[in-house]
């Protein structure tokens, strides 16, 4: 399994890591339909340096935010993997170590006209471990009352839960982003998809990923400078996070993104939730109170994935 992934493996962050992007059909202008109503509101940016750049991410709670593990340098081409907890992250995550007194969120509503600063990152964690169906999944504790933050204070962010189960094959989607470039989103947009790939992971990782050509057909052409980027479904009438855009191989002149699935990664995620605040719950779309424990000894809808540092 691990072989088949690597025929033809390709980056979908070649552009915060220089590699070379793959000649494949690919969305250049108007990628999407803006969020005009701030429906989606939990897109959000990281901002890091005096240009205040990097990649998407997503409050999938008031203080939390997700994202991809590469966008903040422990990609798998890196010697710095695998990683499986924060303080190895910490250790070995090049942009943690570079601007961690200074690694702030902007909000997605008018980026990249617009950069209004809503948190500063306080803390992180990450599961790291490789090419596909390796680990690329990111969480972080934010502040959003931080010195900088006072004009963002009051933006409105609404977060958005983390699926509890895998959605029927050719389930309807939508991809949402705020694109690198005015040019591909003028502010956070959103793209249909159906959820119409092959499941795929391994003895160590099951069900981790999910295949989806982008075809221009069935799926979109592929939108570049998306990493960390959510797929969304819905699940009890309510939008949940499914996947995460930023990790693919190029085949046949189309891109294949690799999403990286969150269903079976939530124990991890509520341990880190309750080390960095003492919540025993998390968010859920299921739940009459919108609030769900999975603390102590509560069963999750589906498996959990461990993490291994090999």
């Amino acid at each position: 399994m691990k072989k088949l992934l690597g025929i033809l493996v390709l980056c979908l962050f070649w552009f915060e890591t220089g590699l070379t992007k793959p000649k494949v059909l690919e969305c250049k202008k108007d990628c999407g339909t803006v969020d005009s109503n701030n429906e989606f509101s939990f897109q959000a940016r990281f901002a890091m340096g005096s240009d205040k750049k990097g990649c998407n991410v997503t409050f999938i709670e008031d203080d939390i935010i997700l994202t991809s593990a590469h966008c903040l340098g422990l990609g798998p081409q890196e010697k710095n993997i695998p990683c499986c907890d924060s303080e190895t992250a910490k250790k070995k995550a090049k942009d943690w170590k570079e601007f961690k007194n200074k690694m702030y969120v902007v909000d997605g509503k008018d980026y990249p006209m617009k950069k209004i600063i809503v948190a500063k990152v306080l803390d992180i964690s990450a599961r790291a471990t490789g090419w596909p169906p390796g680990y690329d999944i990111l969480i972080a504790h934010i502040d959003r009352n931080c010195k900088k933050c006072k004009k963002g204070k009051n933006i409105k962010i609404v977060p958005i839960p983390i699926a509890n189960k895998i959605p029927k094959h050719n389930t309807k989607a939508l991809h949402v982003v705020a694109p690198e470039t005015k040019k591909k989103g003028k502010g956070r947009i959103y793209i249909n998809h159906i959820l119409n790939g092959d499941i795929l992971g391994d003895d160590d990782a099951p069900s981790s990923i999910q295949v989806i050509k982008h075809d221009g057909k069935q799926n979109p052409p592929m939108l570049f400078g998306a990493s960390g980027s959510p797929v969304i479904f819905k699940e009890c009438e309510k939008y949940v996070v499914h996947g995460l855009h930023g990790r693919g191989y190029d085949e046949g002149g189309f891109m294949y993104e690799e999403l990286q699935l969150l269903q079976t990664q939530k124990k991890w995620i509520q341990s880190e939730i309750f080390r960095w605040t003492g919540r025993t719950e998390m968010i859920d779309s299921c739940s009459e109170t919108g609030l769900r424990s999975f603390m102590p000894n509560q069963e999750f809808d589906m498996f959990q994935n461990d993490c291994v540092n090999k």
